[in-house]
């Protein structure tokens, strides 16, 4: 376990931009578990400019988005927000990005799935994922127990689909973003408090390869 911490924001961005990067070179097929949120967009913006500069190809990876909340018709995904923020602005391959699926009339079925579909191509090598201020990670919430697969959650917003604790935990690197002065009292129960399902993202303590990327406003209490 790391912990990195940055001047700012767009600092932090930068930063994740080029490890991420760096995580594609080093394997060019990598599988990517990679979050929906909006706080990303920055450094998500800075890739694809790294993809257009010729500096990157997407043409053998993987993307797997962590969630998708189950919305009304006509209300915009969280597959097409990547797409907005990522991915029609890279070279990757549309039968290389899965998200699941946010119709079923089997919940059950779509989450043993997808979870199927990350195993059948050995699982994933980096995920990037952000840390909520309530210590979530994708959209596994702060409970007495955890899912371990993807699995159904229900938010503030409604039902979601995420993948799970054990499903981030068997990828080769995880990357955990904490953004924000709103993040500085999460931050140190996170990083060095104990492990407890009422705080998702501090199971991440327990993984040999998880890097904390943290701002200053963030980090003022660790």
């Amino acid at each position: 376990m790391s912990v990195l911490v940055y001047r700012d924001s767009d600092t932090l961005s930068q930063a994740l931009a080029t490890l991420l990067a760096g995580c594609m070179i080093e394997k060019p097929n990598s599988v990517i578990g990679l979050d929906c949120s909006a706080q990303l967009a920055s450094a998500y913006r800075k890739i694809a400019g790294m993809t257009s500069d010729g500096l990157l190809d997407w043409a053998c990876v993987r993307a797997f988005n962590l969630f998708e909340h189950v919305r009304q018709d006509g209300e915009p995904t969280d597959e097409a927000r990547m797409h907005s923020m990522l991915y029609d602005r890279v070279n990757i391959l549309p039968e290389n990005i899965y998200s699941p699926s946010a119709q079923t009339r089997d919940w059950s079925v779509l989450c043993n799935d997808y979870e199927n579909a990350i195993l059948d191509v050995g699982g994933l090598d980096t995920v990037v994922c952000t840390v909520g201020a309530d210590g979530r990670i994708a959209c596994n919430m702060p409970n007495s127990e955890l899912a371990p697969v993807t699995h159904v959650e229900r938010g503030e917003s409604g039902r979601v689909v995420t993948v799970g604790i054990s499903t981030i935990m068997a990828a080769k690197r995880v990357i955990a973003i904490l953004s924000g002065y709103e993040l500085s009292t999460i931050a140190p129960l996170v990083i060095s408090g104990p492990v407890l399902p009422s705080i998702p993202a501090s199971y991440l303590q327990l993984h040999q390869n998880a890097i904390f990327m943290l701002d200053e406003d963030a980090a003022e209490h660790v």
